[in-house]
Formats: structure tokens, C-alpha cells, sequence
């Protein structure tokens, strides 16, 4: 989705999650109703032992880092027309999105992460 600039589609109606569960969702629904889609949330998930081990630097980049999808639709775009890896995406990502990166890491980190790229 990167690739192309999208807009959203106005349904005319608003998000219904009880007509979503109901109908909207399911196959071949004998009576559907106009009916928007929902947003997805996406989360970080920590098992619990490696949470209670982990260093605390580590659980706080986890809790700060959060991107957009639109970060990550043109990122996704950029390495299907680069056939690139997920390390080449890495580091495409950490070159072009400073901004974003900076707020969860140290300083010291961001200092290393520039000097490796």
C-alpha cells in the first residue's frame, strides 16, 4: 500500500461491532447491513519470564517503540522494489526515520546506532 498513495472509503455509515460480529464478518450472512471496517490495534507482547529477566532498558524500548502504518507500508513498498532483506529494511528504516527512532532509544544508543549505519 506503500507503493501508491490510498485513500480511505467513506462507507456512509459508521463502524457497527455488533453488526460486524453478527453479520459483517461472516461468510455468505443471509442479511447484510452497511457497515464500516474496523481500525486494528497492533500491540508488543512480553512473555512474563523473559519480562522478569530482561533488562529494563530493553522493556523500555519496547514500551516507547511505535511506528505508523504508513511508515511501514512505504518501507514495505521500498523493499519489494528493492527485493531487500529484513536487514536492508532495517536499516533503510533507521536512515530515513531518525525522527521517529530517537524517542526510544538513549542517546548513547542513538549515537551507536548512527555510527553502525
Amino acid at each position: 500500500m506503500g507503493k501508491y498513495e490510498m485513500v480511505s472509503v467513506d462507507f456512509g455509515v459508521p463502524m457497527d461491532m455488533d453488526e460486524w460480529r453478527r453479520c459483517t464478518s461472516i461468510a455468505d450472512c443471509p442479511d447484510p447491513k452497511p457497515n464500516a471496517f474496523p481500525r486494528d490495534n497492533v500491540f508488543t507482547l512480553v512473555a512474563k519470564p523473559y519480562a522478569d529477566k530482561a533488562d529494563p532498558a530493553v522493556l523500555d524500548y519496547l514500551a516507547k517503540r511505535s511506528w505508523s502504518n504508513d511508515t511501514v507500508n512505504v518501507l514495505m513498498a521500498w523493499m519489494t522494489d528493492n527485493q531487500a532483506t529484513g536487514e536492508e529494511g532495517a536499516k533503510e528504516f533507521l536512515k530515513n526515520n531518525e525522527n521517529l527512532w530517537l524517542g526510544w532509544v538513549t542517546p548513547e544508543a542513538a549515537d551507536k546506532i548512527r555510527a553502525a549505519l
